[in-house]
């Protein structure tokens, strides 16, 4: 699932008082098998410091990246951590339990058995009850432990994938940097999470739109579900309709579950998380696909750091939404 970015022109406007001419400029590349697009509003063209950030993120959290961080850890070429990676195996372990295990970032063998992974096994391959149970001994993040900057594993054979939390915290990441620079207005968007603080060129808060549900849909074929306005928040969400296996007519879902081996199997078709960090907003929203609408509800009401947006499948196959009390403030009333 994908959020679609609404107003990116690119219109020049210049500050009052400062002798440095400000200017929106907008920048958009390749990253993390994907792309990212960012608009800010600063006096000089930002887009080598961006790249070298990109650079330095892939270099410790990319799974496609053989001398990554990541990489070096999941085969046992190394057990040292970085900072990027502390923070997000700390993340990580903190969702983990409070989701009960939904989000799991030692899912990896699992979620690579299914094709959904780096590592890509035959298209549509449906791996039986028996391998999945054997993979299974290897996930569970007991199984790993951070023990001063080193990752220790019970099973060699264990390994972490970082594609359900690792493009929220980039986001974080770029959107650091231009905070410490004094950016007052910008937006980073990578994959389609986002975070947004001050205002767009025309001077209105950024205006965002999620996705409607459509099998098979692309950047250029969406449509708006609903339009959000936001500011100085984060935004994320997971979905199972575009990226599936299918074998015999039966389709399986990319949001595995790692308690079960098997594609999770409920109403959702997305969810959607707002809140202060990216890779918060990605953890969830990935935890929410796995654990269902109305468990997912109850996560998130009661979580004051987290609203939520949830687009479901009823009982008679039609398409429904519900929020959280406190994503509506965010809700456009027209668009």
């Amino acid at each position: 699932m994908r959020v679609a970015i609404i107003l990116l022109t690119c219109l020049i406007l210049f500050s009052c008082g400062n002798s440095k001419k400000k200017v929106y400029r907008y920048y958009e590349g390749p990253i993390q098998g994907t792309y990212f697009h960012i608009t800010y509003e600063w006096h000089e063209d930002l887009s080598q410091q961006i790249d070298s950030l990109l650079q330095k993120f892939n270099k410790s959290l990319s799974n496609y990246d053989t001398t990554s961080v990541i990489s070096q850890i999941n085969y046992n070429k190394s057990n040292v951590a970085d900072e990027l990676f502390i923070k997000m195996f700390q993340t990580s372990l903190e969702v983990y339990q409070k989701s009960d295990g939904a989000f799991d970032i030692t899912v990896a063998p699992i979620v690579n058995l299914w094709g959904f992974g780096w590592l890509k096994n035959n298209e549509n391959f449906i791996p039986d009850s028996i391998i999945i149970k054997d993979y299974l001994k290897y996930v569970g993040m007991d199984k790993v432990q951070l023990e001063d900057g080193k990752i220790i594993k019970s099973f060699p054979e264990s390994m972490l994938v970082s594609n359900a939390i690792a493009q929220g915290l980039s986001v974080d990441y770029v959107s650091d940097y231009l905070f410490s620079l004094g950016l007052k207005n910008f937006l980073v968007e990578i994959g389609g999470e986002l975070y947004c603080l001050g205002v767009n060129s025309q001077g209105n808060s950024w205006r965002i739109g999620i996705d409607k549900p459509i099998e098979n849909s692309d950047y250029n074929s969406r449509e708006n579900q609903i339009i959000i306005n936001v500011s100085g928040k984060a935004i994320a969400t997971s979905g199972n309709y575009r990226k599936y296996v299918e074998n015999n007519n039966q389709k399986f879902g990319h949001s595995v579950d790692p308690r079960t081996g098997y594609p999770a199997e409920n109403s959702l078709l997305s969810a959607s998380v707002i809140s202060e960090s990216c890779m918060y907003c990605d953890a969830w929203a990935t935890a929410f696909m796995v654990c269902g609408l109305e468990k997912s509800v109850e996560i998130a009401e009661n979580d004051p750091n987290i609203e939520a947006y949830f687009i479901y499948e009823d009982k008679n196959g039609k398409t429904q939404s519900r929020m959280t009390s406190g994503f509506k403030k965010y809700v456009c009333d027209s668009y």
